[in-house]
């Protein structure tokens, strides 16, 4: 707009400026807005996949384990309680530690394990493509192989779960960059050993690299300090109601339903 066309905007008779309409200034405003927010943050679908709502957006370590009778058991691990530092000269390092896989937790999955997923959230984890840990660092549960890091299409977020500017990494865990992917297997002779293993009663993720000690980890950088503590022990779920363990309730029954909320890190074993 020219100076002259604002002057004479701003010289307009009080008759003339009654006969703007509300809807021309609404949407003045309306655009002026928009264009000093910009484009709205969009919350990733990858990251939550098919998750129930009680895990974070993103952070932590969640274990999703369908049973061979097609019962979920969702863990998740918060990202808190996670390591951080640099790895030792020898393997494994020891990323975190999820409890609670009872007897009546491992029973209620038939006897098995059809599929198993891992979703893990890693500050410079150096395995994408031209990072000096490619294809060197696998993960474990319970000391099984469970995949190369270095396959595992990532994505970049946000600290709550919005989609991030660097957006996937084509596979990868990438240098200075906060991403989350999903480990999957449906191997019969991984799942049945990962099923041997619950009786345990825990399940360790770990990290085993080809030239351990050259690498610094950070499973918690990154992540809003809203979510930073959000985890929970198993919870067991029959055809698609979830239902908690004992010890993973918070709230109250009401009409004998449970309501809970987002549960923090608190083991009750």
């Amino acid at each position: 707009m020219s100076y002259c066309t604002k002057s004479k905007f701003l010289t307009m008779s009080s008759k003339n400026l009654s006969n703007f309409s509300a809807k021309t200034v609404g949407f003045a405003v309306t655009s002026l807005a928009l264009g000093l927010l910009g484009t709205p943050a969009q919350a990733s679908t990858f990251t939550r996949g098919s998750l129930p709502t009680d895990v974070s957006e993103v952070g932590g370590i969640v274990l999703d384990l369908t049973g061979s009778n097609g019962t979920r058991v969702i863990t998740q691990a918060a990202a808190s309680t996670l390591f951080v530092g640099n790895s030792p000269a020898t393997n494994p390092l020891i990323i975190g530690t999820q409890t609670g896989f009872s007897p009546t937790v491992i029973a209620a999955l038939g006897g098995g394990i059809s599929q198993a997923s891992v979703r893990v959230s890693l500050y410079d984890g150096d395995t994408a493509a031209g990072n000096f840990d490619l294809n060197d660092n696998t993960l474990l549960l319970n000391g099984i192989n469970f995949g190369n890091f270095s396959t595992v299409q990532a994505q970049n977020t946000t600290a709550t779960g919005d989609e991030g500017a660097s957006g996937f990494s084509g596979g990868g865990f990438r240098d200075n960059t906060l991403d989350t992917g999903f480990f999957t297997s449906s191997d019969t002779t991984t799942l049945a050993s990962l099923f041997g293993s619950l009786s345990s009663g825990n399940v360790v993720f770990g990290l085993n690299d080809i030239d351990p000690g050259d690498q610094f980890y950070d499973f918690t950088r990154g992540i809003d300090s809203s979510i930073i503590n959000v985890g929970s022990g198993p919870i067991v779920t029959p055809g698609g109601t979830p239902v908690p363990e004992p010890f993973t309730i918070v709230g109250t029954l009401v009409g004998g339903t449970a309501n809970t909320s987002r549960l923090s890190q608190k083991q009750v074993d």
